[in-house]
């Protein structure tokens, strides 16, 4: 029995979720099932990634401990069931969830329905009738005369026919038997070849361009789409492209573990909108091995790899033993994971340094660290330990040589059920800021023709070797100085940059994953190798200065006030920004991708720089000048370049020009100074720089970066913002931009903290009061 007080009254964070996961491993261990009185004042979630992996990794017990133990867990909700994480924990598809009568749950409703319901249907009452909703209501079992009241204010309403008591009963009889008296059970599911069919009625996991990407193609094939959307992405351009029989739904909730990651309410939508095939497309649960392995378990034809793919490429070290395994090169390294500091001190003196610390689960460019000395070993693998720890909830390292000089290169393969593998053709991806791509083109420049061979042998061999099914991407890099190409890692899902080798290869790469997920065959698919395409990410920022003089890119969530993407021959369009939406600080930055084709890369070339100038997006400042700035470069026209050439181009670019007309093409006007005096004290006020989520810490095991009473230095970070996937340390003196308003060589109080930790702030809200010691 689960009380509200051992779960901490509004936080079901990661603590809770231990305590969660201990107590189910006793009930395995003593045979005994479990039974939830659960209201939102046990089980809130605290926004922030706590919420995401403590609700993943009591998910996934749940789901193990009546799976493999055959022992159920009964839910009863009660009170106001309106949190997220609560929603999450009873609607999972394991749990036997009742309702008290009277129940408010607004969160489980939005669920259950295509729309948002009327202020009168949460009570759980009216949801009973709602297929999926509930396994049923019970009868209150505190307030007797709770239905007779009901009743007397709407005579039509549903009541309770069972007790808690019955309830219980009835489960135990059916599901829970004493271990002397279990009966063997049929553990067969569906597999990935039985649910290939032709797809009629398709889910869509996915937002931004994405969304508008899979819901062209899935309409331009006449299949019926269900698209899923938070709640900021209702409204957006994808759902705008739906009519007749297709349905937008609402996951609820704002940020991504409310969302796009509470897997149960994809599962449940998926039941109520009787779909076919299921869409994940990129990120969020695009590559997580058990929503793939769940989604055939429920009869949900998955559009993408088989889940033992993603358990063999998703996690680094095992991608790395298997291209070891089979002859393809890897960066030299400790080709495991790294348990402590003193056992990562001896690889790296073994490879020389300097070496690179990489989390087994990192990406987006966190969990990972540079390390030039050994002195610096232990401090450094304690940090990333930490960071890998806190963002993806697993603190796995592994070390790996560092090239100083290379060249990021991507092959793009498709194969089918039938064991037909078809490698589509080569890009380079080395134009990167902090690890995030912001070009693309077809080909490289600089791989010799020798090792552009090898690249698609390699990727070829590896398809075969793991049984990949669907679309991927297998990476690599290409070392300049020794002239050698290692395998990086496998992308087990669509990229972004998908459509760079569509206008190459004449192959819609979305259309085959949909020809594969129906079982059709792809040994007879004709490609070319034609012509040079391009790709350019715009991205939601404006540029700024740093505290040391270098240029900085911040996300600028807001409203789009004009835009205009004119119609031109080989130029593709895929936007997910319109006049009038709004670009919402929750997710990543990319707002639109722009592709050119041209007969060659001068031309290809030519031809984006040309489009980019013609784009109108007014509201939001965006990247394009940037971009623009970039194709007319000369060095990266020549092409002789690493991934070292955004910093390098960045240091000698006319930064004040262009951050001027970062602001200038946006129609946005300056907000002014982050901060100012409070009259008649010698306080001053601290601003946040932009819209986004604050964080007072930079995990929940951490303690705050600033609290009450400290005294800091202007240099010392007092909290971080976090918009669009991008994390943004905020000192006092990240805040001097033109005017200094916080002095260099004082020692500053911290005299008030005005927001809490998760809250969403918006630009120049009030964060913090200082003042000068």
């Amino acid at each position: 029995l689960i009380s509200n007080v051992d779960f901490q009254a509004g936080a079901f964070d990661m603590a809770s979720s231990e305590k969660l996961s201990r107590l189910l491993n006793e009930c395995v261990r003593r045979r005994l099932p479990v039974i939830c009185f659960v209201s939102s004042g046990g089980m809130q979630t605290k926004e922030g990634p706590s919420a995401l992996f403590g609700m993943a990794i009591s998910n996934d017990r749940i789901t193990r401990f009546v799976r493999d133990n055959d022992l159920p867990i009964i839910v009863f909700g009660f009170g106001d069931c309106t949190g997220g994480s609560q929603a999450s924990f009873v609607t999972h598809p394991l749990v036997q969830t009742y309702y008290f009568s009277g129940t408010n749950m607004p969160f489980a409703g939005r669920v259950v329905v295509p729309a948002f319901l009327p202020s009168q249907s949460i009570v759980s009452n009216y949801l009973s009738d709602t297929i999926g909703s509930m396994r049923g209501l019970v009868h209150h079992p505190f307030c007797p005369s709770l239905d007779d009241e009901l009743r007397a204010v709407d005579p039509m309403i549903p009541l309770p026919t069972e007790t808690v008591e019955a309830v219980i009963e009835r489960v135990f009889k059916g599901s829970y038997l004493p271990d002397s008296r279990r009966s063997s059970r049929d553990l067969s599911t569906p597999t990935a070849v039985s649910l290939m069919k032709p797809i009629t009625r398709v889910l869509i996991h996915a937002r931004g361009c994405t969304a508008v990407k899979l819901t062209r193609v899935a309409k331009r094939r006449g299949i019926s789409v269900v698209l899923v959307q938070s709640d900021p992405d209702m409204d957006s351009v994808a759902a705008d492209m739906l009519s007749g029989s297709d349905e937008v739904v609402s996951l609820g909730g704002q940020t991504p573990d409310e969302s796009y990651l509470n897997a149960m309410s994809v599962f449940a939508i998926a039941r109520r909108e009787r779909i076919d095939a299921l869409h994940p497309g990129i990120g969020f649960l695009s590559e997580n091995e058990d929503f793939a392995r769940t989604c055939r378990k429920r009869g949900i034809n998955f559009i993408g790899p088989y889940a033992k793919n993603m358990e063999v490429m998703g996690n680094k070290s095992n991608a790395i033993a298997t291209a070891l395994a089979n002859d393809v090169p890897v960066v030299p390294g400790s080709h495991g994971i790294l348990t402590s500091a003193a056992a990562t001190q001896r690889v790296a003196d073994e490879v020389g340094y300097p070496v690179l610390l990489k989390a087994v689960h990192g990406g987006g460019g966190k969990g990972i660290k540079v390390v030039r000395r050994p002195e610096d070993i232990e401090e450094s693998f304690s940090t990333v330990f930490a960071e890998a720890k806190s963002a993806f909830g697993n603190g796995d390292l592994y070390l790996e040589k560092y090239v100083e000089s290379l060249r990021h290169i991507e092959v793009q393969i498709l194969r089918d059920a039938q064991g037909h593998t078809k490698i589509l053709g080569l890009r380079d991806c080395s134009v990167q800021r902090n690890n995030q791509k912001v070009l693309e083109e077809s080909e490289s420049v600089m791989l010799p023709p020798n090792l552009q061979n090898d690249a698609y042998e390699y990727a070829d061999r590896l398809a075969n070797v793991i049984d990949y099914l669907g679309a991927g991407t297998v990476e690599f890099i290409y070392d300049l100085a020794s002239n050698a190409l290692y395998f990086m890692e496998m992308n087990t899902r669509l990229q972004v940059e998908h459509p760079v080798t569509e206008w190459t290869s004449g192959v819609s790469i979305v259309d085959e994953q949909f020809r594969i997920a129906e079982a059709q065959s792809i040994a007879d698919l004709q490609f070319q190798n034609h012509g040079y395409a391009i790709e350019a990410r715009i991205t939601a920022e404006k540029g700024a200065y740093d505290s040391s003089g270098a240029i900085r890119f911040l996300p600028t969530p807001g409203v789009v006030t004009a835009c205009k993407f004119p119609d031109q021959k080989g130029i593709e369009v895929i936007a997910g920004v319109s006049e009038g939406k709004t670009i919402s600080p929750f997710y990543d930055s990319l707002i639109a991708q722009i592709i050119a084709y041209g007969d060659d890369r001068e031309d290809g070339i030519a031809k984006l720089k040309q489009y980019l100038k013609s784009i109108k997006l007014e509201g939001i400042c965006t990247n394009i000048p940037l971009l623009t700035r970039i194709l007319d470069d000369a060095v990266f026209q020549h092409g002789n370049y690493d991934t070292n050439y955004m910093p390098e181009f960045l240091s000698r670019v006319d930064g004040e020009q262009l951050l001027f007309e970062m602001e200038q093409t946006a129609a946005v006007t300056d907000p002014g100074d982050m901060a100012v005096e409070i009259e008649g004290s010698d306080e001053l006020k601290v601003l946040s720089p932009q819209t986004g989520i604050f964080y007072l810490t930079p995990s929940p095991s951490d303690p705050p970066y600033a609290e009450v009473g400290d005294r800091i230095t202007v240099n010392d970070t007092i909290c971080q913002i976090e918009a669009m996937k991008m994390f943004t340390s905020v000192s006092l003196s990240s805040l001097n931009d033109t005017d200094v308003l916080y002095p260099d060589g004082h020692t500053y109080e911290v005299v008030r903290i005005n927001q809490t930790n998760g809250a969403q702030v918006n630009a120049n809200d009030l964060l913090f009061v200082v003042k000068p010691v």
